[in-house]
């Protein structure tokens, strides 16, 4: 990932609240889809096998009309060239958008067109369509600016490309400021030349159909579970800023009542790290799946968002534990945004911002869209677009409710930490993790002493064996940022006990090393 130059949006995104959209509140998961179905184009490959099925699958699954469910014939390939984008995708689309009056343009005597009008506000491609665009020379009215990192090339998502179809641009190279970068405003009230373009993608047509299943049921029981953030714990100005993101992500966690568990080496969270309940996966920096990724039986919550910064994080979608998007999903996540080319970091999405986006209520593409300041990018969004599993009414099941009483208690009590504390105390008598929960809160706020004590009691009351190792884990890496050498070795050595396996006891001793 690549520094440019300071960027004000991203410097401003930082700043921003957590903020309830009142666009969009007070509906009820039914009436959502009902309302969002007919602006969706669902699009998929009739030369790709599964594509079809697939499209037709989601479709049903949604309510969105068979007419808006379209094959477009294109190569079976990820990357394509400019010239089989315009004539098998762009060209295509804009015909079909016009034929059918799903949008309707104005031409001005300059010969400019103007979307006055537009139906279809998402577009979901199926596994199968091309991922992205590479590099051309030459293209008609293109500009490239050489002297320009930004404005020198043309490779492209397709995902990112399509979205301004409307807008009927001829200068390819570069990116286009997003006039959605951090709205609010559902994109169904926004201006008519944007259209929110996410794929439902993977490395085989068996995690796609997953992904829409699990999206559909995380809808109605809601997200329930822990937020990982893995920083880089970089001291580097240049590339700070992707911490940041990532430390304002666990404020707004916690602060929305979705406790958050930071990783502050350098390393990604190890191999045998206890990653249990996993609803949130934010880190960075690594190319290639590592740690807790590349055990086979790691599995995220069903529904789970993650997202691993990378420049090449999504270079590929389709094959098998190569980059990261594909081995996320295959890892049991419902949704990832991802770069297929190198977007420069101001330009990748501000996961913080999506955050923000996501926990209040807004769709997975809306979220993922108002986290980019440019669009003709590099960005692709891979999940089901109208994906909402926050900002309405839900149905936890009964092993989700305590996770619920957390969250209801962080809402209620975060402005009394000692009444906070006491409450999460008595829900632990038959949810113990609620311990773990309060020493995260009392180290946040610097009650280290008693946030030590949360952790140890944590471990000593667990009913799993994963939860006992994380709470000592937690315990070990407060030990560690105090300089207590004296007491975390005291704790490794019991730890190392009671965990006597050669993966946890390799996690427990990198506590030791300074």
């Amino acid at each position: 990932m690549q520094n440019w130059a300071p960027c004000v949006l991203a410097q401003e995104a930082i700043k921003s609240k957590p903020t309830i959209p009142g666009s969009i509140g007070g509906f009820g998961i039914n009436d959502l889809n009902h309302s969002l179905a007919d602006s969706v184009l669902v699009v998929y490959n009739p030369d790709f096998t599964d594509s079809e099925s697939l499209a037709r699958y989601y479709a049903v699954k949604r309510g969105i009309p068979s007419e808006q469910v379209i094959g477009l014939p294109c190569s079976d390939e990820e990357e394509i060239s400019r010239q089989d984008y315009d004539r098998t995708l762009a060209q295509p689309l804009r015909k079909i958008l016009t034929e059918r009056s799903w949008w309707r343009i104005l031409t001005l005597e300059t010969g400019e067109k103007i979307v006055t009008t537009n139906k279809i506000r998402y577009i979901v491609l199926l596994r199968g369509i091309p991922l992205k665009i590479r590099n051309t020379t030459n293209y008609n009215d293109d500009h490239p600016n050489i002297a320009d990192p930004l404005g020198r090339t043309n490779q492209k998502a397709v995902d990112s490309e399509l979205a301004t179809l409307g807008y009927f641009r001829h200068q390819i190279s570069g990116p286009l400021n997003n006039p959605f970068f951090r709205s609010f405003t559902a994109i169904t009230d926004f201006d008519p030349r944007l259209m929110l373009v996410g794929r439902l993608d993977a490395p085989t047509a068996a995690d796609v159909h997953r992904v829409i299943d699990d999206s559909f049921a995380a809808e109605h029981s809601g997200l329930w579970g822990w937020t990982y953030i893995d920083t880089r714990g970089t001291q580097d100005p240049a590339y700070r800023l992707g911490d940041t993101w990532l430390l304002d992500i666990a404020d707004r966690s916690f602060w929305m009542g979705y406790p958050a568990i930071v990783d502050r080496k350098p390393a990604l969270f190890p191999l045998g790290y206890p990653m249990t309940n996993s609803i949130f996966y934010f880190g960075w920096y690594s190319e290639q799946p590592a740690g807790v990724f590349l055990d086979p039986k790691f599995r995220f919550q069903p529904g789970a968002v993650a997202v691993h910064i990378h420049s090449f994080s999504a270079a590929t979608v389709r094959q098998s534990g190569k980059n990261w998007a594909g081995p996320l999903i295959e890892h049991g996540a419902a949704a990832t945004i991802g770069n297929v080319y190198e977007p420069y970091l101001q330009l990748t999405p501000m996961l913080n911002v999506f955050h923000d986006h996501f926990i209040n209520g807004m769709t997975f593409a809306e979220s993922a869209y108002a986290s980019l300041a440019a669009i003709s990018w590099m960005a692709t969004i891979v999940g089901d677009p109208l994906y909402r599993p926050f900002g309405h009414d839900l149905n936890p099941s009964k092993s989700q409710l305590p996770w619920q009483h957390i969250r209801d208690l962080i809402i209620k009590d975060r402005g009394n930490l000692s009444m906070l504390v006491s409450e999460l105390n008595e829900l632990a008598r038959s949810f113990p993790i609620a311990l773990e929960v309060a020493g995260l809160l009392q180290m946040r706020a610097n009650q280290n002493d008693a946030a030590l004590q949360s952790f140890e009691l944590a471990a000593k009351e667990a009913r799993t064996r994963t939860d006992r190792f994380r709470s000592i884990l937690n315990e070990a890496d407060l030990l560690q940022r105090l300089h207590k050498q004296q007491q975390l070795s005291a704790l490794i050595k019991k730890a190392a006990r009671l965990f006597p396996d050669t993966v946890s006891q390799q996690i427990l001793n990198s506590y030791l090393i300074p």
